[in-house]
């Protein structure tokens, strides 16, 4: 019997050999622009079902449209407080207003959308929670 527990081991040894080289080799294909292991489409169909229709370049085109007017408008922020955040993340935020934004686009009017994008999203359930 022993020898038959000595075999399984190998064999699972071995597949999980096969299954490290693969997951090494995916992990370098699979690196995007800001170093996640994940492409955007497999994070997306981690957090969302599978849709049935396969979005097309005008619509994605037209996603870009609707997210750069609401996130990545140039705007002066005034009265501002200065707020501390972790390097790793303003590079990420630093490298999507350059790229993605116009040239006047700044990390802190980014975050200013982003953030009061979020406010309104949640303020009613923001409401309900401070009363509990």
């Amino acid at each position: 019997m022993t020898s038959d527990n000595s075999t399984n081991h190998n064999t699972a040894v071995n597949s999980d050999n096969a299954v490290n080289s693969t997951t090494t080799a995916n992990a370098v294909a699979n690196e995007n622009l800001f170093g996640n292991e994940q492409t955007a489409t497999e994070a997306t169909a981690i957090t969302e079902p599978p849709k049935q229709q396969r979005i097309g370049k005008q619509q994605r085109k037209s996603n870009f449209a609707e997210f750069k007017a609401t996130f990545l408008t140039p705007a002066k922020v005034v009265n501002r407080h200065p707020v501390n955040i972790e390097d790793s993340l303003w590079e990420k935020l630093e490298r999507i207003a350059r790229i993605l934004g116009d040239r006047d686009t700044t990390v802190a009017s980014y975050i200013n959308a982003v953030l009061a994008d979020h406010l309104r999203a949640y303020s009613p359930d923001i409401e309900i929670w401070r009363k509990l």
